[in-house]
């Protein structure tokens, strides 16, 4: 159990913070096996883990969630309600991370050899940047200045954290950084936009791996403990990253990521 502990304990600590949850389960499953422990497939594990972050953000921004449901009656008209206008710039950013993942899965290796390298060369060069982007940029835009170009850009550039290491979450706060624009809408915006990103991956994921997801037999304990401690440990980082960014800056996370990958590229090398 104490590997289920960890493993959600890193999906959760990691789904929303700018530090690539992705880059830290890849180096998870590359030192434990918990399938052996569980019966459960790592594919299947990361599944039931990120479905536990996604209910937590649900629920976490629930009022916000049900207004945006509400204002889909408004969607035709965005002028008049700001809930359908902050809808339709959510959607214009899920849309390309969904056409570039389609293809990126088909081709890129995550059994790659060299995985922990390039982890670790993303990892560092996005901590960099975002060091930078958030010490030196400006923070005068909120949600009135938000606009359907830069939901799209912000999309387009959301794109990069297909590839390992360079995380969801960061890609889209570095963007709003550079663009001007306040940590808190830049936490709030990412992490709205993780709703319909991570459901959709998981649906994808669900459905691309069919012959093993119908033959898994999901009621139990293993099970529903990732789901149940990636459910918590998500909504306790989550209230974390929110505390954190409304009286202090990115430098621990841009820190954290350049130690983490500097680790990444000693075990690559010494493994």
């Amino acid at each position: 159990m104490h590997l289920i502990i960890l493993f959600a304990l890193l999906q959760g600590f990691t789904e929303f913070i700018p530090v690539s949850s992705q880059g830290h389960l890849i180096l998870f499953n590359n030192f434990f096996n918990i399938n052996i422990m569980s019966n459960i497939t790592v594919l299947e594990a990361n599944v039931i883990a990120h479905a536990g972050s996604l209910v937590a953000v649900s629920l976490y921004y629930r009022k916000e969630i049900f207004s945006l449901l509400i204002s889909l009656r408004h969607i035709v008209r965005p002028d008049i309600d700001k809930n359908s206008t902050l809808l339709i710039q959510l959607i214009i950013a899920t849309f390309p991370v969904l056409l570039c993942g389609f293809f990126f899965s088909k081709y890129f290796n995550y059994s790659d050899k060299s995985l922990l390298l390039i982890i670790g060369i993303t990892s560092i060069s996005f901590g960099i940047v975002l060091f930078f982007f958030d010490r030196f940029c400006l923070t005068v835009k909120g949600s009135q200045e938000m606009n359907f170009l830069t939901s799209l850009y912000v999309g387009i550039f959301q794109c990069l954290a297909l590839i390992p290491g360079v995380s969801r979450s960061g890609s889209i706060i570095i963007l709003l950084r550079f663009f001007g624009y306040n940590r808190n809408f830049a936490v709030f915006f990412s992490n709205l936009l993780s709703v319909p990103v991570v459901f959709a991956a998981t649906v994808f994921v669900i459905q691309q791996n069919q012959e093993i997801f119908l033959l898994t037999e999901y009621l139990n304990l293993h099970s529903i403990g990732i789901f149940c401690f990636s459910l918590i440990f998500s909504l306790i980082f989550l209230r974390f990253l929110i505390f954190w960014v409304k009286n202090s800056s990115f430098l621990i996370f841009a820190v954290y990521r350049i130690v983490f990958g500097g680790v990444l590229i000693y075990l690559f090398f010494v493994y």
